[in-house]
């Protein structure tokens, strides 16, 4: 896997020269024909609607490219609430990888390793989603993730109380999703210069936020992997039977977001996202059918920019709310820190 993370750079300093023998003006190309010509003017028609921006607020980095090193570390939770006297909440151990992200513009890459893996360590078969894509731009961007934990969890309260972690090997999860959001505020506001610092924000703005989701995800809970006394706790409808979730997510998102320019360098950013979405799919029965769900997202992030250089780091949550006879809270967070170089 670090053969295949050292490729990936190694590729984009071989584009990185090639380009510099090529001439990429886009003059030049119009140049060449009528077809060059029209697709040039296409170009800049589309740039210029995506990524109008007000300059006093938001400016370029001056780079087309960027390559940023990340470590990064993630745990999921899930908290199971019966009914109103009876209550289970379980956290995984935290699963840390290392990884690296190529930028072009608008669209981003990212390849990771999982660190626990290579040392045995704790969460060594768990795997987060090697490959990532990101597109942004002023007006619009998107997200594509991915998660999966095989690997068990720690049983953390019963009935609001604090205990001693329990192991429960009983437990799969999968999630991959799509996000697409659209900014309003856009020429003053920018999420990129927050989240994938491919702009710098120079002034303090903040903007409203609408998106739509899709969400693929699956959960199973086999309740008999319990310890025998947990199961004879369980209410009676949930002893001998597993919890089961397949299906896929369609939503709306709505929410706001901003950015405090603390010093001319130093930027921190702010977005909460509301995502009331139906589900499509299984859900403790052998027959598929239409379920609610509500998620809610919290995102901070802080970059310093110096130069050509930036350092940053970026923190989410996201917990959803899966409505049945028991309801489940099933979460997540994770904490990214990045050092990148543009050119």
């Amino acid at each position: 896997m670090i053969k295949r993370l050292w490729f990936m750079v190694l590729i984009v300093i071989a584009c990185t020269n090639a380009s510099y023998a090529l001439s990429f003006d886009l003059d030049t190309i119009a140049s060449k024909g009528r077809f060059l010509n029209f697709c040039v003017s296409a170009y800049r028609f589309t740039d210029k609607f995506f990524n109008e921006i007000d300059t006093a607020y938001v400016c370029p980095t001056g780079y087309r490219w960027n390559l940023k090193f990340r470590a990064s570390s993630w745990t999921d939770f899930n908290g199971f609430y019966f009914d109103g006297n009876h209550q289970m909440g379980m956290l995984s151990p935290f699963c840390t990888s290392i990884g690296a992200d190529v930028q072009f513009m608008a669209v981003s890459i990212g390849y990771d390793i999982n660190v626990n893996k290579i040392f045995g360590g704790s969460g060594k078969d768990r795997s987060k989603s090697r490959f990532s894509f990101e597109f942004s731009s002023a007006l619009l961007s998107g997200r594509y993730y991915s998660i999966k934990n095989d690997d068990g969890m720690n049983i953390k309260y019963i009935d609001k109380k604090l205990i001693d972690e329990i192991p429960f090997p009983g437990v799969k999860s999968s999630t991959w999703g799509i996000d697409l959001t659209y900014y309003f505020n856009h020429h003053r506001y920018s999420n990129q210069a927050a989240f994938s610092f491919g702009k710098i924000q120079k002034r303090s703005q903040g903007s409203f936020m609408v998106g739509v989701t899709y969400q693929s995800q699956k959960l199973h809970f086999d309740f008999s992997k319990l310890p025998e006394d947990m199961q004879d706790w369980l209410p009676e409808k949930w002893k001998g039977r597993d919890y089961n979730s397949d299906g896929y997510n369609i939503g709306l998102s709505g929410g706001y977001g901003h950015n405090w320019v603390v010093r001319k360098k130093f930027t921190f950013g702010v977005t909460g996202l509301v995502i009331p979405s139906l589900h499509y799919g299984l859900l403790n029965s052998e027959d598929k059918g239409y379920s609610f769900r509500m998620n809610y997202r919290l995102n901070a992030s802080a970059v310093w920019n110096h130069n050509r250089w930036f350092i940053g780091a970026v923190a989410r949550w996201d917990v959803g709310f899966i409505y049945s006879e028991s309801t489940l809270a099933n979460g997540l967070f994770s904490l990214e820190t990045k050092i990148g170089w543009r050119f």
